[in-house]
């Protein structure tokens, strides 16, 4: 069967979702999320921190302390992968993926991290600086590409990999999908 791309097999599909104009309800039944992917059920989380620094000058020193405590933090051995994004000159993100709440755990006490985040608010100089942080758990990937270099994604959903193949082909059943 030819691949088809997620928008034609959203279309495909018999989706029964109730709308009115206050209120939209999507059945966590269903072996697909709203956006056509494939529902797990995983312990894996993400975790967001939000960091706006005091000055422009600090986001190097602050990039050179994330690779510091990625480093240090790799004898965790539920990190699965760690990036920093840069969204302008003085703010920046963590994202991490976590195999279980527990190596989110160990990860408050790696020291260069405790050092990192004080580091922050550290100084007398310039606007206040902030730190928000969220944590997501995973619950649908894509059905089509799931390439992260240096995560193996089909190792750590291998008792999901499956379902995400059937959804991937649109192999369910009317039960399934009602």
């Amino acid at each position: 069967m030819p691949l088809r791309s997620a928008a034609t097999l959203f279309q495909s599909r018999t989706i029964r979702v109730v709308m009115d104009q206050k209120h939209r309800s999507w059945s966590d039944d269903l072996p697909y999320s709203g956006a056509a992917f494939a529902r797990v059920d995983t312990t894996i989380s993400c975790v967001l921190t939000r960091f706006h620094l005091r000055s422009s000058w600090s986001l190097i020193p602050f990039y050179l302390a994330f690779r510091r405590v990625r480093r240090e933090a790799r004898v965790i051995a539920g990190l699965l992968q760690a990036s920093f994004l840069i969204e302008n000159r003085r703010t920046c993100y963590t994202l991490s993926l976590w195999k279980d709440e527990n190596s989110i755990v160990d990860f408050g006490s790696v020291r260069s991290h405790i050092t990192a985040a004080n580091s922050v608010f550290s100084g007398a100089y310039g606007p206040r600086p902030e730190i928000w942080s969220a944590q997501f758990r995973l619950w649908a990937v894509s059905c089509h590409n799931l390439n992260w270099v240096g995560v193996d994604w089909q190792s750590l959903l291998a008792d999901q990999w499956a379902k995400r193949e059937r959804v991937a082909r649109n192999e369910f059943t009317a039960e399934q999908s009602s």
